[in-house]
């Protein structure tokens, strides 16, 4: 038996499918000043019609397999999180998503915190 948390599962998918992985986590409480457009401003990426968006959301977690390092990254730039607005999103809205890029072999490398 093996027990995987939500970031050695990323880790562990990356491997076996060997492609990148962006691991996200999105806040799991909202208050009234904190709305789902604001979330999807921080993850621009994302849009409710995408299969499994609001189960994710709902979730906490997403793990979303790439193709390759560059849409990774690309996706990982456009993630506001606790480092705040990012070169390529702008938002400086009351939301932040974590973010954890993770290579082809499973190793974890960038994080936004």
């Amino acid at each position: 038996m093996k027990v995987f948390d939500q970031i050695s599962a990323a880790c562990a998918l990356a491997k076996a499918k060997k492609k990148p992985v962006l691991f996200l986590s999105f806040p799991t409480s909202f208050d009234s000043s904190i709305s789902y457009t604001d979330l999807l401003k921080a993850v621009p990426y994302l849009n409710w019609d995408q299969k499994n968006v609001m189960q994710a959301i709902s979730d906490g977690h997403a793990f979303i397999v790439c193709d390759s390092d560059k849409e990774r990254d690309r996706l990982y730039n456009l993630t506001v999180g606790d480092d705040g607005p990012t070169k390529t999103n702008k938002y400086k809205g009351p939301v932040r998503v974590y973010a954890l890029t993770i290579d082809r072999t499973g190793q974890t490398l960038n994080e936004n915190t």
